[in-house]
């Protein structure tokens, strides 16, 4: 009898959330009010994100135009002075922290917030300069290398042996898109994408994950090293579900130098392992 209850219960409790959830959903009109005033208020830079983030796609509806590729596939936020959040149902998003509200308004079921705060100085974007690189597969057995010479923007650096390439694309970690350099491993080699110029700031940033979903059911890890001025200063293990995997690495030593530095990747089993990476020296 009492599980019968139970069960009654639940299904009333689960009527009611049917019929009252669309009501406490934000209304197109809800939207339209809110972009209106966010688009008063917008400058070039700004970052937009939606709370829940599962409203990223009706957010993109009204104001997606407004996000070009670079932002909407960011490797972070720390580069963003200011931004907007279009919230529902109370919720926040995780670009806020560190960040002060500076402004807030109510449409309906959403509210429009804008936090600000102290944008990160990129001294150097290696995704923006990564054709500058150079590309070699190291074979540590036989301590030989070769080059992995430029193509063409689609194919970037192609290692004729194994046929693999690094390039910079949009690929899907930890379910999102994201603006990374493509770089797998090759088998029984290493892969050193080097840029021999690099001026410092008082941190490197670097973020690194396994592109895409399909790939990321074969098993396999990949080790990713972060060589500064010649020397090894990171190393970090690449797997299925690690996601988006971001660190930073203290180069205030270095502030101001302009200096090699090296990113390598390596697999025992580097079959189905897309590793995509990102990076920015910052002041």
């Amino acid at each position: 009898m009492w599980g019968a209850a139970g069960v009654a219960l639940l299904a009333l409790l689960e009527t009611a959330q049917a019929l009252i959830a669309p009501w406490r959903a934000p209304r197109t009109a809800d939207w339209q009010a809110a972009t209106v005033q966010l688009r008063a208020g917008f400058q070039p830079g700004d970052l937009i994100v939606a709370a829940p983030a599962w409203a990223d796609p009706v957010m993109r509806l009204h104001a997606g135009d407004l996000l070009p590729i670079p932002i909407m596939a960011r490797m972070d936020d720390a580069r963003f002075g200011r931004v907007w959040v279009l919230s529902q149902r109370g919720a926040h998003a995780p670009e806020e922290a560190g960040r002060v509200q500076a402004f807030e308004a109510r449409f309906g079921a959403l509210t429009l917030r804008r936090f600000e705060g102290v944008a990160a100085e990129v001294t150097y974007d290696f995704l923006e300069r990564w054709q500058d690189a150079t590309v070699r597969r190291w074979d540590p057995v036989a301590r030989t290398s070769s080059p992995c010479p430029w193509q063409t923007p689609a194919s970037g650096f192609v290692c004729q042996a194994s046929g693999n390439s690094v390039r910079r694309t949009l690929v899907e970690v930890d379910q999102r898109i994201r603006r990374a350099l493509l770089a797998p491993p090759v088998p029984g080699g290493v892969v050193a994408v080097e840029f021999r110029a690099v001026t410092l700031g008082r941190e490197l940033a670097v973020a690194a994950g396994l592109h895409d979903t399909w790939a990321r059911k074969s098993p396999g890890t990949v080790c990713f090293e972060v060589w500064i001025a010649g020397q090894p200063v990171r190393s970090v293990t690449v797997d299925n579900r690690g996601g988006w995997r971001a660190f930073t690495i203290d180069t205030a030593a270095r502030l101001g130098q302009s200096v090699p530095v090296r990113f390598q990747i390596s697999s025992p089993q580097p079959t189905l392992r897309f590793l995509a990476f990102a990076a920015e020296a910052r002041r």
